[in-house]
């Protein structure tokens, strides 16, 4: 998940996958291509380099995706409504975002269906994927005390201003006597900073960045709010593209699997990529709390309750199946 979402300047792709090539030594890293099918198929992906785009990233470095008979171009997109509508056109073959506005789009009629997560929410785990930070002397201890304050969120329908929402239910609060004004995640911690916002809800790695400007973290409003093994960042495709390239998303997301479950196993490896890839300072990169990379299909339960609760919450035009939402497993 979470969701890391696109929100930050990061080096072009090519450099990334070049970075990637020098984390570990060149032998280590050399890609293996015995495997490779002599008819490639492409796909053009649209994909921004966060932390939890990890997999993705280091699987084209690896080579993995050229061992499946793919040849993979990742686009750098961050508007949610281009990627959207690039992928309805056929201007990439798939993309990755956050789960929650994939539903909203899915539930005004976008034909567009989840094809596999890269992360998964896993509060067993310990991954903070949000931070609601504040200043030390706000007087704001919890959920509750949000009410009648301001609070700075990256979107009004994003999942950090659903999931304070939840929070603020869940301790007594009521949600709507809380002001969301939506900022960038980087002007929002500034913005609490200065004082122009009573607190802010934040993702990795920009509560681990407000923490070393001297906020205080009080929860992670969206890995508490969501059930274990959600959906965080997902890669997406149209209803055209899920027929006509069935195969190569299989090939596409077993390689993906691969890749994450080397990350998985490695703390190490994963915080040189954040900061070779991703583009964090070294400080953040080794102090950020890591994803919990998904290596197996879609939880069809988890994912439903997260459905549901953007349902509850009025962000989705009408309740959405899981099962309908997501390609066959």
């Amino acid at each position: 998940m979470a969701l890391m979402h696109p929100h930050r300047s990061v080096p072009v792709l090519a450099a990334a996958v070049l970075t990637v090539a020098s984390l570990c030594g060149a032998t280590a890293m050399m890609p293996s291509h015995a495997a490779a099918d002599s008819a490639v198929t492409k796909l053009n992906i649209a994909m921004v380099p966060v932390l939890d785009a990890a997999p993705f990233l280091y699987a084209k470095a690896q080579g993995y995706y050229k061992d499946a008979g793919l040849e993979v171009t990742f686009s750098t997109n961050d508007a949610g409504a281009a990627v959207v509508t690039g992928v309805l056109n056929g201007t990439y073959n798939a993309a990755a975002a956050a789960w929650f506005p994939i539903a909203i789009a899915i539930s005004k009629g976008a034909p567009l269906k989840y094809v596999m997560a890269s992360a998964v929410d896993n509060p067993v785990g310990g991954y903070a994927e949000a931070g609601l930070v504040v200043k030390p002397d706000s007087g704001i201890k919890g959920y509750k005390d949000l009410e009648g304050k301001t609070v700075a969120t990256n979107a009004l329908t994003s999942l950090t201003t659903l999931d304070t929402k939840i929070m603020m239910k869940r301790a007594g609060a009521d949600p709507d006597k809380v002001r969301f004004v939506a900022l960038p995640f980087k002007s929002s911690v500034q913005a609490v900073v200065q004082g122009q916002v009573d607190a802010a809800v934040v993702v990795t790695p920009f509560t681990t960045e407000g923490v070393q400007a001297g906020l205080v973290n009080l929860g992670d409003p969206i890995t508490e709010a969501s059930p274990q093994y959600g959906a965080g960042l997902v890669l997406f495709t149209s209803d055209a593209s899920a027929k006509k390239n069935a195969k190569a998303l299989e090939a596409f997301t077993n390689a993906t699997y691969r890749a994450a479950a080397e990350l998985k196993a490695s703390e190490k490896l994963t915080r040189e990529v954040a900061h070779k890839i991703v583009g964090l300072s070294e400080s953040v990169a080794q102090k950020v709390p890591l994803a919990d990379f998904n290596t197996q299909p879609f939880n069809v339960e988890a994912l439903q309750k997260q459905l549901d609760q953007a349902h509850e919450y009025g962000y989705l035009a009408h309740p959405l199946k899981a099962k309908d939402v997501i390609l066959p497993q």
